[in-house]
């Protein structure tokens, strides 16, 4: 009676690819602790790497905030100063931190300021730079983002990102929460702002916006 044939189990994916690495190591004559070596400054590089880019987008996020409080801080009586004092903010993300998310969206509100200071060409400059930017990312519409970078009314930007929020949650979800409680503190509705900030640091605890929220409770309270 012939002999029922067994199959074997395939070979697990991990241990066959270590496998094979150590039988190059040993053709090639490389030591096992050469190859561990090799191994862990691979693992270092790339925690490293990580580690520099978290912190990175989040130390931008927080000074992106902060030139987002200030340029919702313009007075009407002082709008020049107050301007400058926001293209100053805006500026340091840009100078920086060039290779940080929140880049793209600095450059529109530079694009804003220098229309409110009437320089039509520096305006056009920083849209276009912002839209490019925005362009190359899976962010929100960046018609949409420009529009919203240039709205005024306090009230209007209430309704603008209720409705957004209302939608599917973007990723910068955080971003239009904390525009929402600048929008209401603009507006005089301090509680109204109190609210969103509370409700901001509650959902994105460790986004640079809820970090900046928890600051800005500390002043409004």
């Amino acid at each position: 009676m012939a002999k029922k044939r067994v199959e074997s189990e395939a070979p697990d994916p991990f241990l066959k690819a270590v496998s094979q690495g150590l039988d190059w190591a040993s053709r090639h004559k490389i030591s096992l602790a050469a190859v561990i070596v090799i191994i862990l400054l691979a693992a270092a590089l790339i925690w490293g790497w990580n580690s520099y880019k978290t912190t990175y987008d989040r130390e931008s996020g927080l000074v992106f905030s902060q030139a987002l409080r200030v340029y919702h801080g313009i007075k009407p009586h002082t709008q020049d100063e107050g301007v400058k004092e926001a293209i100053e903010a805006f500026q340091k993300v840009v100078k920086e931190y060039p290779h940080s998310l929140w880049t793209s969206l600095a450059h529109l509100y530079l694009g804003r300021c220098y229309e409110l200071l009437g320089n039509k060409d520096k305006a056009a400059q920083a849209f276009a730079l912002g839209m490019s930017g925005i362009k190359s990312k899976k962010y929100l519409s960046p018609q949409w983002l420009v529009a919203f970078a240039q709205i005024q009314d306090p009230q209007k930007g209430i309704e603008t990102v209720s409705n957004k929020l209302s939608e599917e949650k973007p990723f910068l979800e955080p971003y239009l929460r904390y525009n929402l409680a600048l929008f209401y503190q603009e507006k005089g509705d301090i509680n109204g702002a109190i609210k969103t900030l509370e409700d901001l640091k509650g959902r994105f605890p460790a986004s640079p916006f809820g970090l900046e929220a928890a600051r800005l409770l500390e002043v409004l309270k």
